[in-house]
């Protein structure tokens, strides 16, 4: 027997045409938002309120029960407060007043005399040079057994420069510092600043790393960046504290910086050109990072070596008429060549030059103080234990 089928089913649907599809929905580009309109009022706003017009109410109340009159004008106020005043100041004078012929009378009327001539103020002369500064020959000198300075303040063809003589006993005594003691911590500072912090015997301006931003930065032994860059050269001091340079920069700069770094490369510096190498004339480029064409004066900060652990910094002021014009970068290559420099370079000038010794910046700043910088070179009176 068959069961019986309880559902009931229905034939299949033949369609003639085929079903039609409903569009999907195009949602609007921006989407619309919606805000919740606020709740009335409860208990707890009421009470604010309330609250709120009492305490305007008691301040309305209190500023009501002022006397009411007319108020004085401003002529009127003065006049009484200078009345006050006058009692109060003007006090007789003790004895009889002195009559003319006395002593005492010709003592007050001269007093009275000079008090009633105009103040008289000194002014400076427009002829009137301003007061520059001038060092005797020995006046700037540091020596001990470990570190000795002599600094040298000379004049020539219109250059007022002065001439460093350093000599070190540990390549750590020639360090850096960075404004805000970071490398990264974007801060600019001027060098007696930042050398403040530190206690060197002397230190410069150096080459403003974090003003271009690329290169080859190292830092009291740790690098800091590889970045590629063409229009600078690089000034490198080594694990013995002598000075070289590379001016190829073609290759690519993270390489470079790798093995500086493997080569226990104590400091780099981006700037240049290089002035003196191997006790000759650098062939300045024609086309660079400064101007290196006669004719260009400036400020400048240069540094340079003259053996082993023995440096020759010299630090040009500039755009000081009467004073000291600036030196163009051939004129700063012959300045070193004078001094028998085996190697020079050039570092930031302008109005960054700076030149501090012993807790006072010795030159002049061309913009009248110094200028904030990122960085600088600092020689140490001590070497810094190794670990």
């Amino acid at each position: 027997m068959r069961p019986v089928d309880q559902f009931k089913r229905t034939p299949p649907r033949r369609y003639t045409e085929p079903p039609k599809t409903q569009a999907p929905v195009q949602e609007p580009r921006i989407r619309k938002r919606y805000f919740d309109l606020p709740e009335t009022i409860g208990r707890q706003g009421r009470e604010r309120f309330m609250r709120g017009a009492l305490c305007a109410l008691v301040l309305l109340l209190c500023r009501g029960s002022a006397p009411i009159g007319e108020v004085p004008d401003v002529q009127q106020r003065f006049s009484d407060w200078a009345a006050r005043h006058d009692e109060q100041i003007v006090q007789q004078l003790p004895g009889d007043t002195p009559q003319p012929g006395t002593a005492l009378y010709e003592v007050l009327a001269k007093e009275e005399e000079r008090e009633a001539l105009p103040a008289v103020t000194a002014a400076p002369s427009a002829t009137q040079a301003p007061a520059y500064k001038h060092y005797e020959p020995g006046q700037l000198a540091y020596h001990t057994d470990k570190m000795d300075v002599t600094i040298e303040q000379k004049k020539k063809n219109g250059i007022t420069y002065f001439v460093c003589d350093i000599r070190l006993t540990d390549v750590s005594q020639l360090r850096t510092a960075f404004a805000g003691d970071d490398f990264r911590s974007g801060i600019y500072e001027a060098t007696s600043d930042i050398a403040s912090r530190y206690g060197p015997v002397l230190a410069i301006n150096a080459d403003f790393c974090r003003y271009h931003r690329n290169g080859v930065i190292i830092r009291n032994g740790e690098l800091l960046r590889k970045q590629n860059i063409q229009r600078h050269h690089l000034l490198i001091i080594d694990e013995n504290g002598d000075l070289s340079a590379q001016t190829d920069r073609s290759g690519k700069q993270g390489v470079i910086a790798d093995n500086l770094a493997r080569e226990n490369t104590w400091q780099t510096f981006e700037f240049g050109p290089v002035l003196v190498r191997d006790g000759q004339a650098a062939e300045l480029p024609s086309r660079f990072y400064v101007n290196c064409h006669d004719g260009y004066y400036e400020p400048r900060t240069a540094i340079g070596q003259m053996g082993p652990l023995h440096y020759i910094v010299i630090v040009v002021d500039g755009r000081r008429d009467g004073y000291s014009t600036g030196a163009s970068i051939p004129q700063l290559q012959q300045l070193f060549l004078d001094e028998g420099a085996q190697f020079a370079f050039n570092l930031d000038g302008g109005g960054s030059t700076s030149l501090y010794f012993l807790g006072e910046v010795v030159n002049m700043p061309s913009g009248g103080k110094e200028r904030s910088v990122s960085d600088i070179i600092m020689f140490m009176a001590n070497p810094v234990p190794k670990n």
